[in-house]
């Protein structure tokens, strides 16, 4: 890959490194540096006593910091006090009092007040304070507050939408980023990746993903093929044979190996250099690591949820005619060589306007349009007014 691609051309590549055994060195370096007081801590019965540990002082002196500290010392905000002179309050204060004694000061006080004092309105800042959270999986009810040093890390993978190698330095636009484990496979990242060409027809046998199931990673100089299935062609032998009939071109030597025995962690790679997922016998995606990091408490700790999407682009389906823009309309008729299909607005108009009219559906010739497309002049009125 690095000699069709130099790595001189991306400065903003990292160095070449083998996930697994970098990350066995960091643990190693964490485990004698910031992790060192880990065994002591698992002999600590109290979130207390680990904090006092943490922070090396004597429990007595941290009960005395966690009381003078609390939330019940917010009083007397008119009249400042030291810290470390304040008294110990044993009674407890109730949430209005504390709503009204924090308004004195507190800009976000004042407006939860007086929210508060219309329903209406804070139930619907309620509401979209939840429609703001995005409950796509199950969290832990009480994720772990010990410290302890993490046994999995995160690569965090960035998938692009389909390329060709004739598109020059166009930017491409990514599909998805994916957060992986080190030890899962590569067949559970390959299974994860969406692509609008799985969903393309083949006649009345259904998608064509159904029917080609072959995929392929490359990374470095090796092809990970999938060969769960007898059937599957293995993409990085024939790849393998062109360029050896093409020793003008010195590509390789290359490996070949089964993704699903490969795990994230076997990989060696560069954060930011583009790498190759490959499927549906020619459509390649780019695929880059951006990032990888070890797993920390507020990541999702149920490892059946990955590989989690964490980010992906709206669905589309491309004009069957033109391969380029976004699909407006389903028809169905016999003059096109499948059927059905999907054009966009413009292709559908170059096939059936005539004299400036778009004749209605018939038996002959059944079309729709997709619900919720816009027409092209109503999208040249939005780009308009949002020029304006």
């Amino acid at each position: 890959m690095e000699e069709t691609y130099p790595v001189e051309s991306y400065p903003y590549v990292s160095q070449s490194f083998k996930c697994n055994d970098y990350f066995v060195e960091y643990k190693k370096v964490l485990s004698e540096t910031l992790y060192k007081q880990e065994a002591e801590l698992e002999t600590k019965s109290t979130t207390l006593e680990k904090i006092a540990c943490m922070m090396g002082i004597s429990l007595s002196e941290c009960t005395d910091l966690e009381q003078k500290c609390s939330i019940l010392q917010l009083e007397n905000v008119n009249d400042p006090v030291d810290p470390l002179e304040l008294k110990v309050r044993s009674e407890a204060m109730s949430a209005d009092d504390k709503l009204e004694k924090a308004t004195r000061t507190l800009a976000t006080a004042v407006e939860l007040k007086a929210i508060k004092a219309h329903p209406l309105q804070y139930e619907k800042k309620l509401r979209d304070l939840k429609k703001m959270s995005i409950p796509t999986f199950k969290q832990e009810p009480n994720p772990s507050s010990e410290v302890k040093l993490p046994k999995e890390f995160v690569m965090i993978a960035r998938v692009f939408r389909p390329f060709r190698s004739h598109m020059g330095s166009h930017t491409v636009a990514h599909a998805q980023d994916f957060m992986l484990l080190g030890s899962q496979n590569l067949v559970d990242f390959r299974d994860k990746i969406k692509c609008m060409n799985d969903d393309l027809p083949v006649g009345e046998a259904g998608a064509i993903k159904d029917h080609i199931k072959s995929g392929m990673f490359f990374f470095g100089n090796t092809f990970y093929y999938d060969g769960r299935v007898l059937t599957n062609i293995n993409y990085g032998e024939v790849i393998e044979r062109w360029a050896k009939e093409k020793p003008e071109m010195k590509l390789g030597p290359f490996e070949n190996r089964d993704m699903a025995e490969c795990k994230i962690s076997d990989l060696e790679i560069r954060l930011g250099f583009p790498y190759v997922f490959m499927h549906l016998g020619s459509c390649e995606h780019l695929v880059t690591f951006l990032d990888a990091r070890l797993m920390d408490p507020e990541d999702l700790q149920n490892p059946d949820e990955y590989p989690l999407v964490v980010e992906t682009e709206n669905e589309v389906m491309y004009c069957f005619a033109c391969d380029v823009h976004d699909s407006s309309y389903y028809v169905d008729d016999d003059q096109m060589p499948t059927k059905p299909v999907n054009l966009c607005e413009q292709c559908f108009e170059v096939f059936y306007k005539r004299n400036g009219v778009i004749p209605p559906s018939t038996e002959e010739v059944y079309y729709c349009k997709f619900p919720g497309k816009a027409t092209i002049d109503e999208k040249s009125e939005e780009v308009l007014e949002s020029s304006d």
